[in-house]
C-alpha cells in the first residue's frame, strides 16, 4: 500500500506559506512522515502554531520569517542555511501565495497589486526552484524510501535513469487553467507557475529532480474566507463542497514520493470535479 511508503519519506521538506492553510498541513504532514522540516513565511505567529499543533521538533527543524520577495534572504536560506544544519535538500514544496485584490479587470487593476501577486505568486517560486535544484544536486546518500522500498519500485537498469535527487512542488490554481477575469493578476500568476513547473521538469528531470505542481479548487483556508461569497462555492462543486487543506496535502505527498517516480512536469488539479463541469 501508498500510505506506508509514504509515511516514512524522511529526508529534508522545505515548505513556503507554512504559518496556515495547505502549506501548514503539508509541513505537519511531512513531520509527520518523519522529515527534517525547514518552515518558511512571513508570520511568526502562524509558523508558532504550525509547530505547536503537531509538535514539531524544533532541534530537527530550521523557521525562517522572511519575506519570499526577498531574493537574498531566500538565496541565503536555501543554499547556506539549509546545507550547513541538514548537508541535503530533497523536496520542496512552494505553496506561498496571495489572490491580491480582486473585483477589478486587468484595466483597472493598480500596478501596486499586479507587482505585488506577480512577485510573490511567481517570481517569489522561480527563485525558490532556481536554488533548491542546486542544493538538491549536492553531493548526499540516497534516501532509505527510495532504495529500499521493492514493492514500490518498477525493475529497471539503474543506468536507464539518474537516481532520485529532489521533487519540487510548485502551487498553481484552477485558476490557471481557467481564467479569472476579476482576479486578472492572481490567474495571470498561477499560468506562470505551470509554465515554471514545465521548464524545471524539463531542465532537472535528467538530473534525477522531479518538478510538478498543484491546481487546487476551492479550499478552506484563511485566504478562502478573506472574500464575501465564497462560501458559496460548494455550490459549483460536484462534491458539493471545498476540499480540506490536508486534501491538497495528501496529494503533494503523493507528487514527492516513489509512487509517482514518473510523473514529471504535471500539474495536477484538485477541485472536487469542478472544472470538469466547466
Amino acid at each position: 500500500m501508498a500510505y506506508p511508503i509514504i509515511s516514512r519519506l524522511g529526508g529534508v521538506a522545505l515548505i513556503t506559506g507554512a504559518a496556515s492553510g495547505m502549506g501548514r498541513a503539508v509541513a505537519q504532514t511531512f513531520a509527520k512522515a518523519g522529515s527534517q522540516i525547514v518552515l518558511v513565511d512571513r508570520d511568526p505567529t502562524g509558523l508558532e502554531k504550525t509547530i505547536t499543533e503537531y509538535g514539531i521538533d524544533r532541534k530537527q527543524s530550521i523557521v525562517a520569517t522572511i519575506d519570499v520577495r526577498d531574493d537574498t534572504a531566500v538565496e541565503e536560506l536555501v543554499t547556506k542555511i539549509i546545507p550547513d544544519k541538514f548537508g541535503r535538500l530533497d523536496f520542496a514544496v512552494n505553496a506561498a501565495g496571495i489572490t491580491g485584490k480582486g473585483g477589478l479587470t486587468i484595466a483597472d487593476e493598480s500596478v501596486e497589486n499586479i507587482d505585488n501577486v506577480l512577485s510573490i505568486n511567481l517570481r517569489s517560486q522561480i527563485m525558490f526552484n532556481r536554488a533548491q535544484a542546486r542544493v538538491m544536486l549536492l553531493p548526499k546518500d540516497p534516501l532509505d524510501a527510495f532504495t529500499s522500498q521493492p514493492d514500490s519500485q518498477v525493475t529497471y537498469k539503474a543506468s536507464d535513469c539518474p537516481p532520485f535527487r529532489g521533487a519540487i512542488i510548485n502551487f498553481s490554481s484552477l485558476a490557471g487553467f481557467r481564467t479569472a477575469p476579476n482576479f486578472a493578476s492572481y490567474s495571470i500568476s498561477k499560468h506562470g507557475v505551470i509554465g515554471l513547473t514545465k521548464v524545471m521538469a524539463t531542465g532537472f528531470g535528467p538530473k534525477g529532480i522531479r518538478t510538478n505542481a498543484v491546481a487546487p479548487g476551492a479550499v478552506d483556508t484563511p485566504m478562502l474566507k478573506e472574500y464575501p461569497g465564497m462560501e458559496t462555492l460548494a455550490s459549483y462543486v460536484p462534491a458539493r463542497r471545498v476540499a480540506h487543506p490536508q486534501e491538497v496535502a495528501n496529494l503533494v505527498m503523493f507528487l514527492c514520493s516513489p509512487w509517482s517516480s514518473y510523473v514529471n512536469g504535471e500539474t495536477v488539479v484538485i477541485d472536487g470535479g469542478w472544472a470538469a463541469g466547466a
